[in-house]
């Protein structure tokens, strides 16, 4: 008898599990937890731009969910309990995400709903000077009477020089800058949307999984560090960010699975976030790259990643 893997949530990284089902069906019983479709977050600012039409993708045909969402989970009696009952696994895959701070509306996890709540309004109010918060404003300012950006900084990785450039481009671009901390009672226009990065999720303690305010802990293979029957994709885990590392540890996983042991690598990651039309900032590290070549290749990279998932 097959042992029973379940895969839970449809983040960048399950799709890549998901992508190569046939291969496991052949050593497990695969079953499914999670919606039929979600946001590209990569893509999204895009579609608010009038650039892409579309930033969704989609399960895998002919995989059927047996519950739409994960509601709890015990990982002593190995049982994932959702709103369709509880579903019994040996190996474990979560991909359920990490979620916003609560400061607005939530622009992680990204909804259908939430890209037209932001598509609506013709003002939005945005939390968060981090490359998430800038690349929104950039989109944002091209379709919206007034976009107003709160940040103690802009971009606060990246050099100084960079900063202040990015910093007059977004003034330049009919962006209110305002260099203070938000907070919830400050006057605003329009739609308030939290890109001020994210936080764990309340089930994961009350699981077991991890400490309060906590992420999760894995080893060098993702495996939860205490149930190794676990593994922790995307930004779940203390040890991955969201982005390329979310798509590369499922990739990781997935081989892991088929039964490659080598151990998940940690590696710099290239970022290109949209900001003038025709333009993008690209980065690497410290290295950064402002310009039109940046630009075409984020618009090759993320049209190819709908292409394979989005059809």
């Amino acid at each position: 008898m097959k042992p029973r893997l379940v895969l839970v949530g449809l983040g960048h990284g399950q799709l890549e599990i998901l992508d190569r089902i046939d291969e496991l069906r052949t050593s497990y019983d695969v079953v499914y937890i999670g919606g039929k479709d979600a946001i590209y977050t990569g893509a999204f600012p895009q579609v608010i731009a009038k650039e892409l039409d579309y930033a969704t993708v989609h399960l895998r045909e002919g995989i059927e969910p047996v519950a739409s969402r994960l509601v709890s989970l015990d990982p002593i009696r190995r049982v994932v309990i959702t709103e369709a009952g509880e579903v019994s696994y040996d190996v474990l895959v979560l991909a359920t995400g990490a979620v916003s701070r609560g400061l607005g509306m939530a622009v992680k996890p990204m909804t259908k709903e939430g890209v037209h709540r932001i598509e609506a309004s013709d003002a939005v109010t945005i939390v968060g000077g981090g490359k998430a918060g800038v690349e929104l404003a950039f989109a944002c300012i091209r379709t919206k009477r007034h976009v107003t950006l709160y940040a103690p900084d802009v971009l606060p990785d990246l050099p100084a020089r960079v900063r202040r450039k990015m910093k007059r481009r977004l003034v330049k671009s009919g962006v209110t800058l305002v260099l203070r901390k938000y907070k919830k009672d400050a006057c605003h226009d329009g739609l308030v949307l939290d890109t001020s990065g994210v936080v764990p999720d309340v089930w994961w303690e009350a699981a077991g999984l991890a400490n309060a305010d906590a992420f999760i802990e894995t080893d060098r293979n993702l495996r939860h560090i205490d149930y190794e029957n676990i593994f922790i994709t995307g930004d779940m885990a203390s040890r991955l960010n969201g982005g390329v590392d979310a798509v590369r540890s499922g990739r990781h996983v997935v081989r892991y699975l088929l039964g490659d042991r080598r151990p998940f690598r940690k590696r710099a990651s290239l970022n290109i976030m949209l900001t003038l039309p025709g333009h993008a900032l690209l980065t690497y590290r410290k290295w950064t790259w402002h310009g039109r070549l940046p630009y075409d290749l984020k618009r090759f990279i993320d049209q190819r990643y709908l292409k394979r998932f989005g059809q």
